[in-house]
């Protein structure tokens, strides 16, 4: 009996033999998919060389695929009911239920819409909005990007089930904070900041120093001033012997670090908001891969409805909706018709912090006071 040489294949490749706990259909067809066929916007159709074929529903769930044990179960037994028993939680934290008709495939629709869940994000449509987790396990979050996340998918809903029709997939990321967990290659990218460098108390701040200069000069670096990823924190020995601060605004992009290892440094909470970076994309089609340009530096992140949030982002795809042509990603469309152009038409300023340049590790995410 010959042996079958995309079996050896993979058994080359997959040491860890992870086939063992995907259902029958699945395994038997592992590196013998070669089409597909879309079903309106959130079902597609999986076709093997052996003639098996799979569907896939999509649904939209909330920010981070965080949900009760209860509501899982009940996904779980519609993919019991009506699928092949499998389901794929995406890496952007939406579900997949997995069936072998498109009967089923669209009574699991059905179902899933009933409990309130949209189906769609395939296509030329809204493919999800990613978000990082915030103040949910994260200490240095700047706003709560899963409620941002949230209020989005409520208002932009009709652009992810394909109600309303986009020129080619759009995906959006939001972070709470500088760090972006949730990346900047995609189209539209939201990041929370404070707007400003830190404030400190002086007498305060000492609790966080080393009592004498002599610790610097054999090496020690105050953890404030470490954890600081631009080394925006300098500190540095008086004439007295003391140990002293300075916060270098220029480099300083609010992460909030520095806040998270000494109590007497901090952030003026009224000027927490989010800076709005557009046009990444990490596909290789039209002008290839591409990262994000910052193109408003800060707009308030007001809970619990995030009006200013949500306005621009619309008018950015609203923008681009009229504009781009079949199949232009916002960074290509942007691309095309140049950045000063693309300016005018968004009506903002081109200001220090937001000119037409590639995004680098200096976002300059300050909006306030002298630098």
């Amino acid at each position: 009996m010959t042996a079958d040489p995309v079996a050896q294949r993979l058994q080359k490749r997959l040491p860890v033999p992870y086939t063992e706990w995907l259902p029958e259909l699945i395994r038997r067809n592992v590196g013998k998919w070669v089409d597909r066929k879309f079903h309106g916007y959130g079902i597609i159709e999986h076709i093997s060389s052996t003639g098996d074929r799979v569907f896939t529903v999509k649904v939209g769930t909330p920010p981070n695929f965080r949900m009760s044990t209860e509501t899982l179960r009940k996904f779980i037994d519609i993919a019991d009911k009506l699928g092949i028993g499998g389901i794929k939680i995406t890496r952007n934290g939406n579900l997949e239920i997995l069936t072998d008709s498109l009967d089923k495939a669209l009574k699991i629709k059905e179902e899933v819409e009933k409990m309130g869940f949209p189906v769609g994000g395939w296509g030329p449509t809204l493919w999800s909005i990613n978000s990082c987790t915030a103040f949910l396990t994260c200490t240095t979050a700047v706003v709560d990007a899963p409620s941002i996340t949230k209020v989005l998918y409520d208002h932009l809903k009709p652009y992810f089930t394909g109600e309303v029709k986009l020129p080619a997939k759009l995906r959006i990321n939001v972070s709470g904070c500088p760090s972006a967990c949730g990346g900047f290659t995609t189209d539209i990218n939201i990041v929370g900041h404070y707007g400003d460098a830190p404030t400190y108390d002086p007498e305060r701040i000492k609790l966080c120093l080393p009592k004498s200069a002599k610790a610097l000069e054999m090496g020690h670096v105050p953890e404030v001033a470490e954890v600081c990823p631009t080394g925006a924190i300098r500190v540095f020995g008086k004439p007295d012997g003391t140990v002293g601060l300075e916060v270098i605004r220029p480099k300083c992009i609010a992460c909030g670090r520095c806040r998270d290892v000494c109590d007497w440094i901090d952030f003026d909470q009224s000027k927490a908001g989010v800076a709005i970076l557009i046009g990444g994309k990490a596909s290789n089609t039209g002008r290839g891969p591409l990262p994000s340009i910052q193109v408003i530096p800060w707009i308030p992140a007001i809970p619990p409805d995030y009006r200013e949030i949500v306005a621009v982002v619309k008018k950015i795809i609203d923008l681009w909706r009229e504009n781009a042509r079949e199949g232009e990603r916002i960074g290509d469309w942007m691309a095309r018709v140049g950045l000063e152009q693309f300016y005018k038409m968004l009506n903002i300023p081109v200001t220090k912090w937001n000119k037409p340049v590639t995004l680098t590790g200096e976002f300059g995410f300050r909006q306030f006071g002298p630098i």
